[in-house]
């Protein structure tokens, strides 16, 4: 469990190094594919062991969530762990893609899942995910005229941008 935090303090402190120095390129990147895999990987675990929800996070949350957990959600966690993993497919990719108001979305919705899963107590992480939060608020402070991907390709290719209207 130590292991786990150790990971994800560093993951944490990567981020919010790449948010704050590269905004449009790397630290768009980072994020998009963070909630892309977890997105993927939540959408993996919840159809092929779907009790381990229940196990995994029931013990370490705090009361209020402890019980939803034990009693709504444990009667059939698909339902709510596969919207929350589509709504993390859909921030990964609105933060990789997406241009302007989509790409704030995106955002919001990766920091509001992250302040969200801290009733989950040490079973999320706990304060990891805070800090995890800390990536994208960091990223709100600039404005995505371009897909990180368009971004990146400028960066790398000055004079070279793609074709006008793109």
């Amino acid at each position: 469990m130590l292991a786990g935090y150790f990971v994800t303090f560093i993951l944490a402190a990567v981020l919010i190094a790449v948010c704050a120095h590269w905004p449009h390129t790397v630290g768009r990147l980072v994020l998009g594919w963070i909630f892309l895999l977890a997105g993927a990987v939540n959408l993996m675990f919840v159809l092929l062991s779907p009790g381990m929800y229940v196990e995994g996070f029931g013990p370490t949350a705090i009361p209020l969530y402890q019980e939803f957990i034990e009693g709504p959600f444990a009667r059939n966690p698909a339902l709510f762990v596969v919207p929350i993993a589509l709504g993390q497919l859909l921030c990964g990719l609105w933060v990789l893609f997406g241009r302007g108001l989509w790409v704030r979305l995106g955002l919001v919705g990766c920091m509001v899942f992250l302040v969200a899963i801290t009733g989950l107590g040490v079973g999320c992480a706990f304060p990891a995910n805070l800090a995890l939060a800390m990536g994208p608020a960091l990223l709100l402070r600039h404005r995505f005229p371009h897909s990180a991907l368009h971004a990146l390709h400028r960066r790398h290719h000055p004079g070279g941008g793609f074709p006008a209207g793109r």
